[in-house]
């Protein structure tokens, strides 16, 4: 790797003849894509080429930053420079993706990063690769909007569900993962919860309302039903709602 200093310009050639990272830093934005300084040369980089694929940013957020970049195009004794953060990026991607793939199996319980949320479900980043946990697999709660369980930059458990690898670039890996079967199921500790033994008087949650009675939340991911004939202590009632 390549760093700013006196001399460095007298490299440059050599350093993309020999597919050598540099490190420059992004100074203005222009048509197309971005303003480079690469200790005394100015090159570009394409708005594509400077981040990850499929990662999207406003311009501004990249001006002051510095980088690791590929030079793919040196022309004109150094007078033309374009540079790919992206395919750097890339190449860490697929090795990571190789380990993992050797690595990884169904069934692993390990540790990452939730990088975006989606009204279907959370992306977690394993350290190179993202899979996905379907809302289902967030929580042993029902009816909890995502954004009450999860931000961005949340570190969490996982458990690996399923496992599809790609077998072109068409094609995208696919990590199926749960959040939920990574913990205990609180179901298999009831028994052991003194406050929810038969006779005991609970303050809980009401969570869903249905024709034949109303479902209420003891504590989280355990849920107990009240039957309609249950609710209407003077009177027969005709659905939940009319009380709860």
């Amino acid at each position: 790797k390549l760093k700013a200093g006196s001399g460095f310009d007298a490299v440059l050639e050599d350093a993309f003849a020999a597919k050598m990272p540099v490190e420059g830093k992004v100074t203005a934005e222009r048509k197309g894509g971005f303003t480079v300084q690469v200790s005394q040369s100015e090159a570009f980089c394409p708005f594509s080429q400077i981040d990850a694929r499929g990662i999207r940013k406003e311009p501004a957020e990249y001006i002051g930053q510095s980088f690791t970049f590929r030079i793919t195009e040196y022309a004109e004794e150094g007078r033309n420079i374009v540079l790919s953060r992206r395919v750097l990026l890339d190449e860490e991607s697929e090795k990571k993706r190789a380990e993992l793939k050797v690595s990884l199996a169904e069934g692993d319980i390990l540790s990452g990063k939730v990088v975006k949320l989606q009204p279907y479900g959370a992306f977690v980043d394993l350290g190179g690769l993202e899979g996905m946990v379907h809302i289902s697999e967030i929580s042993w709660q029902r009816n909890v909007a995502i954004e009450e369980l999860l931000k961005e930059g949340d570190q969490v458990s996982v458990k690996v569900l399923k496992l599809e690898w790609a077998e072109n670039e068409e094609e995208r890996d696919r990590i199926a993962l749960s959040i939920k079967q990574a913990e205990q199921n609180p179901w298999e500790t009831i028994t052991e919860d003194e406050n929810l033994q038969e006779g005991k008087k609970v303050t809980a949650k009401v969570s869903r309302l249905s024709s034949f009675g109303a479902f209420i939340e003891l504590k989280p991911g355990i849920e107990g039903l009240a039957h309609i004939s249950r609710l209407g202590s003077e009177k027969r009632i005709e659905h939940p709602s009319e009380v709860l």
